[in-house]
């Protein structure tokens, strides 16, 4: 499709945006303004990556509460509702049964962080955008490509495997700016990096992990929970291992891995984001 069909699509159809327990559509001031966050992104990710090169900010106490001021004021910038495959693989289905006849489309790209920052690691073609995030970035041409809704669940689930977590993001704190399931890890990614350093930006999903911990089979024959968690929420304590429940955010990764099979995953009851992130889409209610 060439520009000038693409921007007669926008006037005709406009951009889809999840709202509530539905879609909106998404009118061309958020689609502006969004595209011009597309845009400057990447030098957004590069300097926040260089305060985090600073020692004195992100070893010191002092630094850390400079941190998370700034990470609270940043309210506008994308933050994270952290999610299952399962629940990553519901929100595709959602949009693809309802909506992927009004336009509705899937895309991935190179992962943002990755680009930004050219540091690679794989996988990086990991960059899932949903929505009208799709229609923005297919459009800024930065390697996406449309993808179906298999493609997309297969995806989830070989990120999965590797230990990616998937992370559904959202701009001014708002459901209707939802544009990306992120697929991230703790080494590059900025978003997971800056709560890991300041318990800001991302939120805890509507699933917490449930552990019967007389079925762990222990640190030795096992272990695979501590090194899959980045939000280090399993502790060692003498040979089995304790969940620290208030550090769980609800990504999964160590029930699939759990030899002992003594891991599920359960409905959180304090779940926060119902407004911005539908508990009913994400558990299949």
């Amino acid at each position: 499709m060439d520009h000038s069909a693409m921007y007669l699509s926008f006037f005709i159809i406009g951009h889809l945006g999840l709202s509530g327990r539905g879609f909106i559509r998404v009118g061309w001031v958020q689609y502006l303004l969004h595209k011009l966050y597309a845009v400057l992104e990447p030098t957004i990710l590069r300097i926040t990556d260089f305060v985090f090169s600073i020692k004195f900010l992100t070893d010191t106490v002092a630094g850390r509460e400079i941190l998370k001021l700034v990470a609270t004021a940043a309210w506008a910038l994308p933050h994270g509702v952290v999610i299952t495959t399962e629940a990553a693989e519901r929100v595709i289905d959602f949009i693809m049964e309802t909506e992927y006849a009004n336009g509705a489309k899937l895309a991935v790209g190179p992962c943002v962080c990755q680009r930004a920052l050219h540091r690679w690691k794989e996988p990086s073609m990991k960059d899932m955008v949903v929505l009208y995030g799709a229609d923005i970035y297919l459009h800024l041409r930065l390697g996406y490509r449309l993808i179906n809704a298999d493609e997309a669940k297969d995806m989830l689930r070989r990120f999965h495997k590797v230990g990616l977590v998937h992370e559904i993001d959202f701009c001014m704190q708002s459901g209707r700016w939802t544009f990306v399931i992120c697929n991230c890890e703790k080494e590059i990614c900025v978003l997971t990096r800056a709560h890991l350093l300041t318990g800001k930006l991302l939120y805890p999903g509507p699933e917490i992990v449930s552990y019967e911990p007389e079925k762990c089979i222990g640190v030795d024959k096992c272990g695979l929970c501590i090194k899959r968690c980045i939000f280090d929420a399993n502790i060692i304590e003498g040979d089995k291992v304790r969940v620290d429940y208030d550090k769980c955010m609800g990504c999964g990764l160590c029930v699939t891995t759990c030899m002992g099979n003594a891991r599920s995953m359960a409905r959180r009851k304090d779940y926060s984001y119902d407004k911005i992130i539908p508990s009913n889409i994400l558990l299949g209610e």
